[in-house]
């Protein structure tokens, strides 16, 4: 009897799971789906841009498809779907001196500047081994010095650096002394371009305090910072300037249709921004993004037409993201200023591609970060296929994307990313390429990949069990303190 009953379970299971993928085939007309893509990755959009005008056709573009489908509008203004977001450019400064210990670094040989205005400080240098620890009172007024010790997280730890000009400190030198894996030349190139951030700019003003990287080829900096405690020096900079960017992420909601897990949302996201045209004219120039991430996109324009005709239990939050490209700076802004609040955030759904390197399985990154692998398996297996983990992890994929700006607030996140196991010439030969277009990829493969998306995040929708970490995960105390109260 219990064998028999078993089995009409597991029959009745897969009798709902094909019913489901035959309603998934029914609702994602494959011509429309095709459609999308197509408009979003031609030439006429210019690669989608941060800050271009072609970037806001893209986004009113989504927002109305979100319209058509009959999403609950999220966006600042009743009615809309877009989310302002305040970006600025920053122009590199065309001078830039640091005077310390009888010697002067200067902007575009041995010094690069990541934060703060035209100014000019005179002020004792202090060296601190770690930037924790200290007594403010001890570096109130004065220029910080410390070693760069990892060059992955660019600027260095933000809520260090934050705690730092709270106490009162007149600027951070950072010294990138020998030893580093990255040329000083590279990181210098990329300091002295010009970059986008999040936030006005008169507040950026108001709290940009200095922060500047000086090369240290000698390694010698730190000992004669000890030998001189106290020692006074300058810093000036001039020229730079900074300009406002119009720029929009597109924000919808689906109501859950179960009255208590309707209170748990689940974050469908994806960035729409790619990098613009390079250089020169014409179709070469253009970085259509077809990979990265109109694929992505075009997933979450379809997930928002299946799930305003069939929610799951729980709600969903559908954001096309800006600014990806820039520094994930789209998500960054969402977190700090969620149409829904965080807490009531159960997991983040993020779809983004680099390309793929076959069409048997799909990536997950990453697999035992989060509980719900087994239904992302599930899913891929209904629609043919399989799934892989993160094959490249020296890479840092889940942290170079949008998801890990919801990990960092405690949200469980994962990235869906089509097959990926090398950053081989299959990749290579389109990623941030302006071959980059419409007729170079796998249709079949792509619609069974946007299947297998919408399907997992129907799962996870309807799951009886609440996404969260597998323990031990580094954003699991991020996680305990965003639902502590709950």
């Amino acid at each position: 009897m219990k064998i028999k009953l078993f089995l009409l379970l597991v029959l009745a299971t897969l009798q709902i799971s094909t019913a489901q993928i035959k309603r998934i085939n029914k609702t994602i007309d494959r011509l429309e789906a095709e459609l999308h893509l197509r408009f979003l990755t031609a030439d006429e959009l210019k690669g989608r841009n941060t800050g271009s005008a072609e970037l806001l056709v893209a986004g009113r573009y989504i927002a109305e498809q979100f319209r058509r489908y009959g999403l609950i509008p999220l966006g600042d203004a009743e009615g809309d779907f877009l989310q302002r977001v305040p970006l600025h450019t920053t122009k590199p400064p065309a001078k830039a001196t640091v005077s310390m210990l009888e010697q002067e670094f200067r902007g575009g040989e041995d010094l690069g500047v990541l934060s703060g205005g035209n100014t000019s400080v005179e002020a004792p240098f202090v060296y601190l081994a770690a930037l924790e620890g200290y007594e403010p009172a001890d570096i109130q007024g004065k220029i910080v010095v410390t070693v760069l010790q990892d060059l992955r997280g660019s600027a260095g730890n933000r809520a260090q650096i934050e705690a730092l000009e709270e106490a009162g400190a007149a600027g951070l030198v950072q010294l990138f002394g020998p030893g580093q894996r990255i040329p000083w030349q590279l990181v210098l190139n990329y300091l002295n371009r010009e970059r986008m951030s999040v936030g006005e700019i008169g507040a950026e003003e108001e709290r940009g305090m200095l922060h500047i990287w000086v090369r240290d080829s000698t390694g010698m900096m730190v000992q004669q910072l000890k030998e001189k405690p106290g020692a006074s020096g300058s810093i000036n900079i001039e020229g730079a300037e900074k300009k406002m960017v119009e720029a929009f992420n597109v924000v919808g909601k689906i109501e859950g249709r179960d009255p208590k897990l309707a209170g748990e949302h689940i974050v469908m996201c994806a960035h729409y921004d790619h990098v613009g045209v390079q250089s020169g004219e014409g179709q070469d120039s253009i970085y259509n993004g077809t990979r990265d991430n109109g694929i992505g996109t075009t997933g979450l324009i379809n997930a928002a037409k299946y799930f305003a005709k069939y929610p799951p239990k729980r709600s969903i939050i559908i954001i096309a993201l800006t600014g990806e490209e820039k520094g994930l700076l789209g998500s960054q802004y969402y977190v700090n200023d969620p149409k829904v609040p965080l807490e009531e955030t159960v997991f983040a759904f993020n779809i983004d591609n680099s390309g793929y390197t076959g069409t048997e399985v799909v990536t997950l990154l990453d697999t035992n970060r989060t509980n719900i692998d087994e239904l992302v398996y599930q899913a891929a297996k209904e629609v043919g296929l399989g799934v892989i983990g993160d094959r490249l992890p020296n890479q840092n994929y889940y942290e170079r994307s949008d998801q890990v700006s919801f990990a960092a607030k405690g949200v469980p996140a994962v990235n869906f990313k089509m097959a990926m196991t090398a950053f081989d010439e299959r990749i290579s030969k389109y990623y941030h390429q302006p071959n980059d277009e419409f007729d170079t990829v796998d249709l079949d493969y792509i619609h069974k990949y946007w299947k297998a998306y919408i399907r997992s995040a129907e799962l996870i929708g309807n799951w009886n069990q609440r996404p969260y970490w597998i323990p031990g995960d580094k954003f699991e105390a991020a996680g305990e303190a965003l639902y502590k109260e709950e």
